[in-house]
């Protein structure tokens, strides 16, 4: 039975005051953030991959795109990959948003509250699988990194764990975390979560084939 192996990353801390949904917004990545995605490539550089994937918002597409051109092997941008559409909520600092009272209700049940003229929880899921479906049919057998955003992350995680996207906030992704998954046609294994961006890369990928 044969997958594909995928680096599921975030991208690094973002410029700007902190507490704030950037959604959709393209928000450089701050200095802290540069020198996390610098680091996370040069341990990526340790590893054979067939292809870098990354949201097309530039805090994630530029370490994707040092990668790339780094290894000499293919960048495919994706507004797939992007981080959920917050919609009316976009932009706003979570001291705001708290005084929303259908913001507070999504904390307890995000499931089922979207984002005013936003995205669904299940909206995000999906277009984010036909990403990886797209890989795993493109690139079986191999290894593939993709740069993306906490909010996409967590609710492909919970899909590949079988879980209901009313455990959205139990799945902490720090900034530059890195997640392992193996890709099968009849379902994913989940090998890392939320593993630093300094991890040793080498080592991690011999201690297990994917079979």
């Amino acid at each position: 039975m044969e997958g594909v192996r995928v680096f599921l990353i975030r991208h690094g801390e973002t410029a700007g005051p902190r507490g704030v949904l950037y959604s959709q917004q393209d928000v450089p990545l701050s200095e802290r953030g540069l020198e996390q995605s610098r680091r996370l490539v040069d341990g990526l550089r340790e590893i054979s991959l067939a292809a870098v994937y990354a949201s097309d918002l530039e805090r994630a597409a530029l370490p994707a795109r040092w990668l790339a051109e780094e290894r000499q092997i293919p960048l495919h941008l994706r507004p797939g990959l992007r981080e959920i559409d917050f919609g009316a909520w976009s932009g706003k600092s979570f001291a705001e948003l708290l005084q929303i009272p259908e913001f507070s209700a999504r904390l307890q049940e995000p499931e089922k509250i979207s984002p005013p003229g936003g995205e669904s929880l299940l909206e995000l899921q999906e277009r984010g699988l036909l990403v990886l479906e797209e890989i795993r049919q493109k690139f079986c057998g191999g290894t593939v990194a993709v740069f993306t955003h906490g909010g996409l992350i967590r609710v492909l995680l919970l899909h590949a764990l079988g879980a209901g996207l009313r455990n959205f906030f139990r799945l902490q992704q720090d900034y530059a975390a890195v997640n392992l998954l193996d890709i099968f046609p009849q379902g994913s294994v989940v090998r890392l979560v939320n593993g630093p961006f300094d991890l040793n890369f080498k080592l991690l990928l011999e201690r297990d084939t994917l079979v």
